[in-house]
């Protein structure tokens, strides 16, 4: 029997992870740290998180194998009381750490706080683990967006450049896994780099709306029909499924143990702006877009946008200005060549973005861009509309 101690699960891909866990693994535990005043309330955040992508049957079924340790990740010993600290030495043999602040407009220090000492953090603790010889793996759960203003193709076992980043989230990223590779070299550490994730491939379903979301909603809306970035730049997606089976899978036993994995599209799956701009266009109607060039936005149309609109719509598209832009600008393509090999034998692959991207779609309509739940499973659903208001 594996016991896990697995971070992020109240997050939107960590849940994923840990549902596949539950069900591929029947034998393992997760311990999950869960920031909570208490094991309760703890216990609570987690079954919430957890009841979004299984079933109540499932859950119930799998409930017994979970354990709840309150903490944080930006606290001293990651807010552990000694019993857990203890427990862990001495019973832990895994550790997935899948939490992050994921946020492009917090400050630099901020983003370092949780993302590079709470790596921090965690290593020390699994270096702990490790001299009770009880370690197996230190799986960690990074971006592809390490590469930050690169636009070149990056392997997946790149890592130093002197390009810049885009945002605090993407450079601190950067650092703590520099951090992991420097400092924490003795430790059986696997990287998993996941490019952009947006919903389910069956379902569409996400609790994310950001990023391709706010381009997509302001065209929906009929907010504006103009496209801020560069038809040609590329746009690597995945869905959140993929990543959550490859990360599964490629966690397990020892044999894909210390690599470096792009969980992306990769230069064959990529789409551009252009392609995903005629998608939109084709699912929501409209007349062809236009383009407009994301610096040219940023230093005339924005404060045209604080001068002259106002409510919901000015903060959506203030909000995407500021922090979404630039990846409509520019981005690098991510190497894939060791994360295929690894998965072609599991069959895992990431889908074609043509063949899913109607269902994320739907779910956007569906829920007015998370503005109301999803309709429960089997119930009749009518043709909903996307509110402007």
């Amino acid at each position: 029997m594996s016991i896990s101690l697995v971070t992020g699960v109240t997050g939107f891909l960590g849940r994923h992870i840990a549902a596949r866990m539950l069900r591929n693994r029947p034998q393992a535990q997760l311990w999950c740290l869960v920031r909570a005043e208490d094991e309760g309330r703890g216990r609570e955040r987690l079954l919430r998180s957890l009841a979004k992508v299984l079933s109540e049957q499932e859950l119930a079924a799998v409930e017994h194998r979970l354990k709840v340790l309150p903490g944080d990740l930006c606290l001293d010993s990651l807010g552990l009381s000694d019993d857990h600290r203890k427990e862990v030495l001495s019973a832990v043999t895994e550790v997935l750490h899948c939490a992050a602040d994921v946020r492009f407009n917090q400050d630099l220090d901020d983003a370092r706080a949780r993302n590079v000492e709470g790596s921090r953090k965690i290593a020390e603790l699994a270096r702990s683990i490790a001299a009770e010889g009880r370690l197996a793996r230190l799986d960690w759960v990074g971006t592809a967006f390490v590469a930050g203003l690169r636009r070149d193709c990056v392997l997946e076992g790149e890592l130093v450049h002197a390009a810049g980043w885009k945002n605090s989230y993407e450079q601190s990223k950067y650092e703590a896994e520099q951090l992991l590779r420097e400092e924490y070299s003795d430790l059986p550490v696997t990287v998993f780099r996941p490019s952009v994730i947006v919903g389910e491939s069956s379902t569409g379903a996400t609790s994310n709306f950001g990023m391709l979301y706010w381009p997509v909603q302001l065209y929906a809306r009929g907010w504006w029909r103009t496209v801020v970035g560069r038809p040609e730049t590329p746009v690597d997606m995945v869905p959140v499924d993929y990543v959550a089976d490859a990360i599964e899978y490629l966690s397990r036993g020892q044999q894909h143990l210390g690599g470096t994995f792009h969980l992306a599209a990769g230069p064959e799956g990529v789409v551009t702006i252009g392609e995903l701009a005629e998608l939109c266009r084709q699912y929501f109607g409209g007349g062809a877009p236009r383009y407009i060039a994301p610096d040219t936005f940023m230093r005339w149309i924005r404060p045209v946008v604080d001068l002259f609109i106002w409510g919901r719509r000015r903060r959506v598209i203030r909000a995407g200005g500021a922090f979404f832009v630039p990846y409509f600008d520019g981005n690098p393509i991510f190497d894939v060549t060791e994360s295929s090999a690894a998965l072609k034998s599991a069959g895992i692959k990431p889908p074609r973005v043509r063949d899913y991207i109607e269902v994320l779609f739907d779910y956007c309509v569906e829920t007015d861009f998370g503005r109301r739940p999803p309709k429960p499973p089997g119930r009749a659903q009518g043709a909903p509309s996307v509110s402007a208001a």
